[in-house]
Formats: C-alpha cells, sequence, structure tokens
C-alpha cells in the first residue's frame, strides 16, 4: 500500500495504511520509547531520552539510580491500582520532575503556556465556533431575506443582536488564536489547518469590522468563516500543535503569509456576496422593488472586498518574492504556488476591469465573474498544495483523487449563472 501512488490506493489500502500507523504508536507507547521525559544528566545538548535509552546510556551509577525510580514508581502505581493510594506514585513523578528542573529547565516552557495547551486541546475552540459561525450566519440571512420580501427595513432588534453575537464568535476567534500563537511559539498560519482557522478569522474580520453596515454581508462573512472552519476539521488537515520547518523560521512567516492568506478571506467573501446576488437575481421580480437596491448594495460591497482583497493578494506576492530572494537567493522561480498566485492576480484585475467592456457593467456579470474567479483561488491554495509538486506543495508529485463534491460544486455554478442571466439586465449603480 505504502509503495502505491495516493491516487493508485483504494479503502482497503488507506484502512492497512491507519491500522499500520496506529500499531506503531500504540508500540510506541506500551514501549516507552513515546516518553522521552529524562534530559541528559552531563547537561550537553538538547536531546531528552526515553526510559530504556536513559538506562542503556547513562553510566552506571545513574543508570541504576533510573532503575530503581521506575521500579519504584510501577510498583506504587500497581498498589495506587489496588488501594487508590497515590501517595506513593505522586512521591516518584514529584522526583522525576525535579530531575527535570534541574538538568532541563531550560527547555521545559512555562506551567502557563503548558496550562493553555491542555486547554487548547481538551476544548478545541476553533471546532466548537464551526456551527456558531453557521448557525448565526444562516439565522441572520433568513432575518435579512425575510424583512427584503416583506418590504421592511432590515435593521431590527434581531440583527443588531445576531451582529454583537458574531462580533463575539470573532474576538473569541481572534483569542484563540492568539493562545495558539503564544502555545506554538510562531504565528499560527504556518501550515494547511492553521492557514484554514486563520482564512476563517480574516473573514470573520471582514464582516465584523469592514461591512458591518451591512447584515447580508456579515451573514455571508459568518457563513464563509463556520465553512472555513468546518473544511480545517473535515480530517485531512492535522490540527496538532509543531515545530517549523527551518525555511518558515523567519519575521516573514507573520508578514507574507499572514497578509497573503487573509486575503483569501477578502476574495472567498467575494465569492459568497457573488453567489448570492445571482441568487437574488433568480428571484427577482416587479412585485419585490427591494431586491434590485439590494443587489446594487451587494455589488457595490463585493467589489470593495474585491478590492481589499487583490491588494493584499498583490502585496503578499511581492513580499513573498523578497522572502524568496532571502531564502533561496532568488525572487521568482516559477513555482507552482508563485505562478498560480500570479494567474490570481491577473484574474482578479480582469473582473475588476470588466466594466470598461461593452455590457460589462452590470452586477450580473461582475457577480458571475466574482464567482467563477474564485476558483483559482482555489487552485492556489488547495490545487498546488495536494496536486502539484514544488516548494510550497504538501503533495510530492503524487496527486490525490478529485473529491466528488466538486464536481457538484462546479454544476451547481454553472447552474445559477444560467439560471441568474435570465434577469440579469440590472444596469451597475451610476458614479455620481
Amino acid at each position: 500500500a505504502n509503495r502505491k501512488k495516493p491516487a493508485m490506493r483504494d479503502r482497503f489500502d488507506k484502512d492497512v495504511m491507519s491500522v499500520d500507523e496506529r500499531v506503531n504508536v500504540a508500540y510506541l507507547i506500551y514501549t516507552a520509547q513515546a516518553l522521552r521525559i529524562l534530559p541528559s544528566f552531563s547537561g550537553e545538548g538538547n536531546k531528552w531520552f526515553a526510559p530504556s535509552e536513559a538506562i542503556a546510556s547513562f553510566d552506571k551509577e545513574n543508570a541504576s539510580q533510573l532503575q530503581k525510580l521506575f521500579g519504584a514508581y510501577f510498583n506504587s502505581f500497581h498498589y495506587g491500582l489496588v488501594e487508590n493510594n497515590w501517595e506513593n506514585a505522586d512521591l516518584a513523578l514529584e522526583a522525576f520532575n525535579g530531575i527535570q528542573n534541574k538538568f532541563g529547565a531550560a527547555l521545559i516552557p512555562p506551567k502557563m503556556q503548558i496550562d493553555l495547551e491542555i486547554f487548547l486541546n481538551h476544548y478545541n475552540p476553533f471546532k466548537n465556533l464551526m456551527p456558531l459561525y453557521l448557525l448565526f450566519g444562516i439565522v441572520l440571512f433568513g432575518i435579512v431575506l425575510v424583512q427584503i420580501f416583506r418590504h421592511k427595513n432590515a435593521d431590527i432588534l434581531a440583527s443588531r443582536l445576531i451582529h454583537w453575537v458574531i462580533a463575539l464568535l470573532v474576538l473569541a476567534h481572534t483569542i484563540a488564536l492568539g493562545l495558539r500563537w503564544y502555545v506554538g511559539g510562531h504565528a499560527p498560519w504556518s501550515n494547511a489547518y492553521e492557514s484554514m482557522i486563520y482564512i476563517a478569522w480574516a473573514a470573520g474580520i471582514s464582516g465584523v469590522v469592514f461591512f458591518r453596515k451591512s447584515y447580508l454581508a456579515q451573514s455571508m462573512a459568518s457563513f464563509l468563516a463556520g465553512i472555513s472552519l468546518f473544511v480545517a476539521h473535515l480530517g485531512f488537515m492535522d490540527p496538532q500543535i509543531g515545530n517549523l520547518v527551518p525555511v518558515l523560521k523567519s519575521y516573514w512567516l507573520n508578514i507574507h503569509v499572514s497578509i497573503i492568506t487573509a486575503s483569501y478571506g477578502f476574495l472567498g467573501l467575494c465569492f459568497m456576496l457573488g453567489a448570492l446576488t445571482l441568487l437574488l437575481f433568480v428571484f427577482r421580480s416587479q412585485k419585490y422593488p427591494e431586491l434590485d437596491r439590494t443587489i446594487l448594495t451587494l455589488h457595490t460591497i463585493n467589489e470593495m472586498a474585491m478590492i481589499l482583497g487583490l491588494a493584499m493578494l498583490t502585496i503578499g506576492n511581492f513580499l513573498g518574492g523578497v522572502w524568496a530572494n532571502e531564502s533561496w537567493g532568488r525572487y521568482w522561480g516559477w513555482d507552482p504556488k508563485e505562478t498560480w498566485a500570479l494567474i490570481s492576480i491577473v484574474v482578479y484585475i480582469i473582473v475588476l476591469h470588466a466594466r470598461f467592456i461593452p455590457k460589462g457593467n452590470n452586477p450580473y456579470v461582475f457577480a458571475s465573474l466574482s464567482v467563477i474567479a474564485f476558483y483559482s483561488i482555489l487552485m492556489t491554495y488547495f490545487g498546488v498544495n495536494f496536486y502539484l509538486s514544488g516548494l510550497h506543495s504538501y503533495a510530492a508529485g503524487d496527486p490525490l483523487p478529485i473529491p466528488v463534491f466538486l464536481y457538484y460544486f462546479v454544476a451547481a455554478t454553472i447552474l445559477l449563472i444560467v439560471f441568474a442571466a435570465r434577469k440579469g439586465d440590472l444596469p451597475a449603480p451610476k458614479l455620481p
């Protein structure tokens, strides 16, 4: 199964590999090889040892003392299970703690850092935020839509309350990102999982801060944040906090990646606003003149969000060139990620300038293009990371199977654009 390319593995192969991985992890635990809890008594180097390694590597006297200490701990642990008396086991653990603090204090994280990591592992705030983002985004969207069809103002008490709830969710998301930053010791956007939770945060911020006067934009931003967190927890992204690879140990991680990844959140919001605009075009009717005003409002917000997203994508790409020069000695190397980032910039420039083309200055055209253009971002983010081989890739050249739902997603996009075209003759708002 390991010798097969990922695209050639069937369900049985994947199950066998999963069992093999679990057996290996269990073996490391049962033989205590996973418990690297003992620092070097000589104080040289940063290597920590598992019990069997320490007993085999240390001098005879220290190895004998460790063997006695482990024997005392296991005996007292068994006694605790039988008699429910853990006093001796706790004393043995305190002895281990004393050894760690004496010989390896420089590498032991602060107690607060350990407690916060345990908190993040137990409560998983990002996974818990996901259903709340989705719920309140959908509820706010429903309230606004009902008010539009009832010919009433959407600025009611329920809308304002949900706005503040979503703002609190974004605040909690911000705090959770800060905690992960502190616990991991690096910015929380260094791998696929962290970038997805950061994109979700950028989407939430865009709705609460930049487009707070539009409840529809806020509902779409909240929904997008929930979808991003849902994708982050599907299972093919590893949520564990790990060490940075050498090339990422740079201050450019905080600058380049934060800017270019945040642009995905804004451009994802453009996709959501474009899809919502097309949906409103489908239901457009003379009975509901408010829909035209809503479409024009969404068109304006969509264009503003796209300008912000394109600006961040462009700036981030230039900064990435500077980082590449520091890391690899060249500004541009036509790496798949670099190339597709450039393609995405060109695509969104075309979308923003389509209004200068005859019959292109139309909310329907802009909404359709903003939906189609987002597929370039999906290719830049997911396609390059998992299907192409390069410096930014996780695929190493072996493509994974294309998810089946992607075909339905593309088909739904085409159908939405086609059905909205029948009533897509609404002119764009004129500039004063």
